[in-house]
């Protein structure tokens, strides 16, 4: 048998698994691209509910969020950082020297305005711990803070009549404030931090420096305080501790050159002590490289050998030597069969003028009977090989693997010791760049004079801002409706790809590529088009498979009066009389489609046999109320009387039907017994048509056995329910086994769905129209119809 196994599809099958439109020659583009948008738009239609729940829920939770935030205002302040001077004496002459422009210095002063240190001065310059209406203004909705900021304004106006007392940076420092009063400052240095911005103005000396706050007084103080602090602290930093750094300098540079020159030593020393390589070109570490390539052969040999292992263990497994893959792709074995064909047509070919006696068939015979024993041993011998490789293979893993550890061994010795050399070159590099940093600040403190002019300013002050920059409610409402619904329709698509279903007749068309004999449609679709109710009632099941009984008016029973004329037309000169019903996995309705067909065939008239052949779950006899004691069972064990197994549906004299009778043990043995091709051929010599009911034809064989006693194969598939990938591998099932596939019913088809719109209007307008005749009164509906 062949493996049944679900597999990936081939590049070629892939290539066929597209709509039969697009691989028609000469399809004009513009069709394409239309019935590309169409599916599009159905996609994002199908699940507009999904999408507009998604944007209205985003859009209102960040309109609300928008909106229970407080207004931001921003103040702004302008300081102009000029570079730095220096005064120059040269035998007597004093000069006034401005350094270049330096990166490194804008960019600490950059840091500097976003220091934490300097946050903390601001906050203590300020008084803000003492001040709840900082803190409370960054939280608190607008309207509180407006109402604080009015309360509060006459006490503000006299605090700022007085000139602010600027704390130093000395007095801020973590060592001269306690632990505790640290933890209080801190939620306020945050919140300064927070709102503060620093933007270099281009080509320019000036710096912009702006603070956020929900007060805007407070905003405007704060940012003015920032700048004051920054100079205040700049020009401290250039005043004091001149020749205390000279000193300073003077004895680090000194310890440095020691550190140098014993780092310098120690590095040298420690290559050579552990042989580690003295450059980092190519080849030189070639513990490196070794262990490179080993960790590459040991890959490979590790592949190797599971392969072998796991082709070994497979075989050691199978029951059937012979369905080994080894075995059967072996040349040999292929040989040795095609040379037993040969002979045996050879033989046949004698035995046409010469009897099994002739000297040349014997001799034929005895070529044969040695080829056979060769065969019979040849499976072993394949096995055994198996087994030698797979051996070599482990035995060369293991030495591999032992090298390969020695080899890592040495390299993760060698590693250690550069990990440590690496500590030793970074200390190195460290102390030598210290050392021209310290080398180059001692020649500036050489040449720098005792003048300290404050090269920093503030070039604008901060004012009170009037209106508020944020938060900017409409803009982010918008992106947030936008975002949502690109993430709808994304989440749309992404579900619609997700769903691997057979939903509709283009699919069946697209990814089975067999015509679509009918479309049943879903019982709750049914009752909200023709009553208007969304509950079903208990007793679906029965519902269903009896429809056309129940209500020969139903979009169900006009869909299986379809199924009938399609089944009448699949084939050229007469209609099949023997057609099996099966489905890829259970659940899909074939039983209910077997029963419909077949009541519907007799109800034209003709003479019409159900057999139920699902020896393993039988389901006819409960959709018609019948006894199941004997039946199609029955006939197999060797009970001839056809008719006394035949059981009539009362309402249909001319329907036959044979339950499954009592499970047998094997179905599968019985089915393809010739008790069962000869109950076949009898029942289509007295019936016009046979309709047969089987399992799965994934899960067992006994559908695509029975496809090679009938006439055609009817495949039931559940629409929106079942894998396209589970439905092409039992059309494959059946296909390998000779079967005459005629066609594909789509079973319980969703009609409120997108596609099929226009299919549940077109029943709801048809019988609404009518119901509307047949309530008016006689006469009037009458002249209605003229």
């Amino acid at each position: 048998m062949q493996d049944n196994r679900l597999l990936p599809l081939s590049q070629t099958e892939q290539q066929l698994d597209r709509p039969l439109h697009d691989l028609t020659l000469g399809q004009p583009a513009t069709f394409i691209e239309q019935a590309h948008l169409r599916e599009y738009w159905a996609i994002v239609y199908k699940r507009r509910w999904l999408i507009l729940s998604l944007a209205l829920a985003v859009t209102s939770l960040v309109a609300i969020y928008m909106y229970r935030q407080p207004n931001v205002y921003e103040a702004m302040v302008t300081i102009d950082i000029e570079p730095r001077r220096s005064v120059l004496q040269t035998k007597g002459d004093v000069q006034v020297v401005s350094v270049p422009n330096d990166p490194n210095y804008w960019s600490t002063q950059i840091k500097l305005l976003q220091n934490p240190q300097l946050a903390r001065q601001v906050a203590l310059t300020l008084d803000l711990p003492n001040n709840p209406a900082f803190l409370s203004g960054q939280a608190g909705p607008s309207l509180t803070s407006s109402l604080r900021r009015i309360l509060s304004r006459r006490k503000k106006e006299e605090n700022e009549q007085g000139k602010l007392q600027v704390v130093t940076d000395s007095e801020v420092d973590a060592e001269n404030l306690t632990p505790e009063q640290l933890a209080k400052l801190e939620p306020y240095e945050e919140a300064i931090l927070a709102g503060i911005t620093v933007e270099p103005v281009e080509k320019t000396n000036l710096v912009n420096i702006k603070f956020q706050h929900s007060d805007p007084e407070m905003a405007a103080k704060v940012a003015n305080t920032i700048a004051d602090v920054f100079i205040y602290n700049n020009l401290e930093r250039e005043t004091q501790g001149a020749q205390r750094a000279s000193v300073l300098l003077a004895k680090q540079i000194a310890e440095l050159q020691l550190k140098i020159r014993q780092g310098e030593e120690a590095r040298i020393n420690y290559l050579r002590s552990h042989n580690l390589p003295l450059g980092q070109a190519k080849g030189q570490n070639l513990t490196l490289e070794r262990l490179a390539t080993l960790s590459g052969q040991l890959l490979e040999a590790e592949n190797e050998r599971k392969n072998l292992q796991s082709a070994y263990e497979a075989a050691q497994r199978e029951t059937d030597i012979w369905s080994v893959p080894e075995v059967q792709s072996d040349q040999r074995i292929q040989k040795l069969r095609d040379r037993i064909g040969e002979l045996e047509e050879k033989r046949a070919a004698l035995l046409v003028q010469y009897t099994p006696e002739w000297p040349e068939v014997k001799k034929v015979d005895e070529q044969i009977k040695r080829l056979k024993q060769d065969l019979d041993k040849a499976p072993y011998e394949v096995i055994k090989a198996m087994r030698s490789r797979y051996e070599a293979a482990l035995a060369r893993e293991n030495k591999l693997k032992q090298a390969y550890y020695q080899e890592a061994a040495a390299a993760n010795e060698q590693n250690q010791a550069e990990i440590e050399l690496s500590r030793i070159t970074q200390e190195l590099e460290t102390n030598k760049q210290f050392y021209n940093t310290l080398f180059q600040r001692q020649k500036e403190l050489e040449i720098t004079s005792n003048d300290r002019a404050n090269n920093i300013t503030v070039a604008t002050p901060a004012r009170v801002p009037r209106e508020p920059v944020g938060p900017k409610r409409l803009r982010n409402i918008l992106i947030a409706l936008l975002v949502a619904l690109g993430a709808g329709i994304g989440l749309a698509f992404l579900l619609d790809y997700l769903d691997d279903t057979l939903k509709s007749a283009e699919d069946v068309e697209r990814y089975l590529h067999l015509p679509t004999l009918a479309l049943i449609p879903a019982p709750r679709t049914e009752r909200l088009l023709l009553k208007g109710k969304a509950s079903e009632p208990e007793g679906v099941a029965e519902k269903t498979a009896l429809a056309l009984i129940s209500d020969v008016r139903s979009p169900i029973t006009e869909a299986y009066r379809h199924l009938r004329t399609q089944l009448l037309l699949s084939t050229a000169g007469q209609p099949p009389r023997t057609v099996l019903l099966t489905s890829s996995q259970p659940s899909e309705g074939k039983t209910t489609t077997a029963v419909n067909m077949a009541m519907m065939l007799a109800q034209m008239g003709a003479e019409v046999l159900l057999l139920d052949c699902d020896l393993r779950r039988p389901r006819v006899h409960v959709h018609f109320n019948l006894a199941n004691a004997k039946g199609v069972a029955n006939y197999l064990a060797g009970e001839r009387n056809l008719d006394a197994l035949m059981q009539t549906y009362a309402p249909l004299p001319n329907l036959k039907i044979m339950t499954s009778g009592p499970v047998p043990p094997s179905p599968a043995e019985l089915l393809s017994s010739e008790e069962m091709r000869r109950l076949i051929d009898e029942a289509s010599a007295r019936f016009a048509h046979v309709i047969i009911d089987s399992p799965p034809a994934v899960s067992f064989t006994d559908a695509a056995i029975l496809s090679t006693m009938v006439d055609g194969v009817v495949l039931v598939v559940h629409g929106g329910h079942s894998s396209r990938a589970i439905v092409r591998r039992a059309k494959k099932l059946l296909q390998d086994v000779g079967a005459h596939i005629i066609g594909v019913v789509l079973n319980n088809v969703k009609l409120d769905a997108h596609d099929y719109q226009y299919y549940a209007n077109y029943y709801a307008a048809y019988y609404d129209e009518e119901e509307d005749e047949r309530d008016l009164p006689e006469g009037a509906a009458e002249r209605g119809a003229h």
